[in-house]
C-alpha cells in the first residue's frame, strides 16, 4: 500500500513537471516579442530606443547646460580668499638720509618692517556692467542649443527614413513571397503535366525544360523573398535597439499601408531650420567680433582683513599681539581697446564673410527645398499611376495564361503557347513588384515630409 502511494506521488510529480514544461514551452515564444500595428508605432518606439536618437537627445541636454553656463558669465562673480604667510626673513627697506630721526647724514638706513606671521581673508565681488562679448556669447550658446534641438529632429528624420525602408521592404517581400508561392504552385502543376505528356510522347523534351525553368524561377523568387524578409526584420531590430533573439511582429497588411493623403501639408524640413539658425549664429559672431572694439566696464567691491603676529597663533583671541585690520573698497574699472595689431579687425571681416556665405546657403536651400517637395509629390503621383498599370498588366497576363491553358486543354492552343504565357506572367509579376517597390519608397518620402519633428 505504501509503495502504491509512493508510486502515485511520483506519478503526480511527473504530471506537474510535464505541465510546467509544456507551459514554459508555450510562454517562451512570447518572451521578447514586440508587436507593431503601423509604421507610426515603429517610429514612436524608435524615439525611445534608437541609439542615434538617444545620443542626439543627450547632445541637446549638454547644450542646455552650456547655455546656462554662458548666461552665468553675466551674473556677479563672488570669490572668497584666505591666506597664511610665514615671513622667514622680513624684507629690508632702505630709508634715505633725513627721512627719520637719528639718521646718519649721507647714509641710507636699513630697516625691516612687518611681522613674521600674516593671516588674511576677504571677499571680492565683480560684475560686468558693460561687456558686449559676454552677451553675444550667451546668445550664440542659446542659438547653438536650438541647433542641437533641430539636429535631434534631423536625426529622427533620418532614422524614420531607415525604419520606413525596412518596414516597407518587409511588406513588399511578403507580397513577393505570396505571389512567388502562388506561381511556384502553378509552375509545379504545369511541370508535372508537361512531364507526363513527355512520357506519353505528345510533347518534346524542350517543352519539359521550359516548364522546369519556369518552376525554378518561381521557386527562386520564393526563396529570395523569404530571406529578404528575414534580413529586413534583422535590420529593423538593429534600428530599434533589439537583440537578435527578440521577436518582431507586424500586424498591419500591405493594403492597409497604401492609404495616404498626398495633398496634406508638408512640415518644415529640420535641415532648413538648421540652416536658418546657422545664419543667426554667423550674425551673432559677426556682431561679437565688432563688440571687441567697445569698452568693457566692471564694478568691483573688495573687503579684506589682515592680522600680523610675531608668534604662530592664528586662532588665538587672548594671546594675539595685534588686531585684525580691515580693508574695503569699491572700484569702477574700464578697459578701452586702442591697438590690437589688427587682429580684431580681421576677425570682424572674416565673420562678415561667413555671415554672407551662410545667408546665401540658406536662401539656396529654401528654393531647393520647395523644388524637392514638389518633386516628392510628383514622384509619388507617378509611382501610384505606374503601379496601377503594372498591376492591371499582371492580372491581364494571368488571365491570358488561364485562357490559353483552357485552350490547351481543349486542344486548340499548343504547349508552347501555354509555357510562354506563364513565362510572360512571371515577367509581368516582377515588373509589378518593381513598381510596388518604387511606390512604397515614394510613399514613405511623402509620409516623412508630413511628420512634425
Amino acid at each position: 500500500m505504501g509503495a502504491g502511494n509512493h508510486q502515485c506521488k511520483l506519478t503526480g510529480m511527473y504530471r506537474k513537471l510535464s505541465i510546467l514544461l509544456i507551459l514554459s514551452g508555450l510562454l517562451q515564444p512570447a518572451f521578447g516579442q514586440v508587436v507593431f500595428r503601423s509604421l507610426e508605432d515603429v517610429w514612436k518606439y524608435a524615439d525611445a530606443h534608437n541609439i542615434m536618437v538617444r545620443n542626439a537627445r543627450h547632445e541637446v541636454e549638454k547644450a542646455h547646460y552650456s547655455t546656462k553656463q554662458s548666461y552665468g558669465a553675466l551674473l556677479p562673480q563672488v570669490n572668497a580668499t584666505g591666506s597664511y604667510t610665514d615671513n622667514l626673513a622680513l624684507q629690508t627697506t632702505l630709508i634715505p638720509p633725513g627721512a627719520i630721526p637719528d639718521s646718519v647724514p649721507g647714509r641710507y638706513r636699513e630697516l625691516q618692517f612687518g611681522q613674521q606671521f600674516v593671516y588674511a581673508g576677504g571677499i571680492t565681488a565683480q560684475m560686468n556692467v558693460l561687456n558686449l562679448q559676454n552677451w553675444y556669447n550667451a546668445r550664440i550658446a542659446k542659438q547653438t542649443e536650438e541647433i542641437n534641438k533641430d539636429s535631434l529632429a534631423n536625426t529622427r528624420k533620418t532614422i524614420y527614413q531607415q525604419i520606413a525602408t525596412q518596414y516597407y521592404s518587409y511588406l513588399l517581400m511578403q507580397e513577393a513571397y505570396r505571389l512567388a508561392t502562388q506561381s511556384a504552385s502553378i509552375a509545379d502543376s504545369v511541370y508535372q503535366s508537361t512531364n507526363n505528356k513527355f512520357k506519353e510522347g505528345t510533347v518534346n523534351e524542350a517543352n519539359v525544360d521550359v516548364s522546369k525553368i519556369n518552376l525554378e524561377r518561381a521557386q527562386q523568387n520564393q526563396v529570395s523573398a523569404h530571406y529578404q524578409m528575414l534580413i529586413a526584420l534583422n535590420n529593423m531590430k538593429g534600428l530599434l535597439g533589439l537583440s537578435k533573439n527578440d521577436s518582431l511582429v507586424f500586424e498591419s497588411s500591405l493594403q492597409n499601408n497604401l492609404n495616404l493623403d498626398a495633398a496634406g501639408n508638408f512640415t518644415e524640413d529640420p535641415a532648413l531650420r538648421i540652416a536658418l539658425l546657422k545664419t543667426k549664429i554667423s550674425l551673432s559672431q559677426y556682431r561679437a567680433a565688432n563688440s571687441a572694439f567697445a569698452p568693457t566696464i566692471n564694478i568691483i567691491n573688495s573687503y579684506t582683513t589682515q592680522r600680523y603676529d610675531k608668534t604662530f597663533e592664528p586662532f588665538s583671541k587672548a594671546t594675539g599681539t595685534t588686531a585684525w585690520f580691515p580693508a574695503d573698497y569699491w572700484a569702477l574699472q574700464a578697459s578701452i581697446p586702442i591697438f590690437t595689431s589688427g587682429s580684431r579687425l580681421y576677425s570682424s571681416r572674416r565673420n562678415k564673410i561667413a555671415y554672407k556665405e551662410s545667408m546665401e546657403q540658406y536662401e539656396y536651400m529654401q528654393k531647393q527645398s520647395a523644388i524637392n517637395d514638389e518633386n516628392v509629390r510628383l514622384n509619388y503621383q507617378k509611382a501610384v499611376a505606374v503601379l496601377g498599370k503594372a498591376e492591371d498588366v499582371m492580372h491581364l497576363s494571368f488571365d491570358n495564361y488561364m485562357h490559353i491553358s483552357y485552350r490547351y486543354q481543349s486542344g486548340i492552343a499548343s504547349i508552347d503557347d501555354r509555357l510562354n504565357a506563364f513565362r510572360d506572367y512571371i515577367d509581368y509579376q516582377n515588373q509589378y513588384l518593381n513598381s510596388l517597390s518604387d511606390m512604397l519608397v515614394q510613399l514613405y518620402l511623402v509620409k516623412i515630409r508630413q511628420q512634425s519633428f
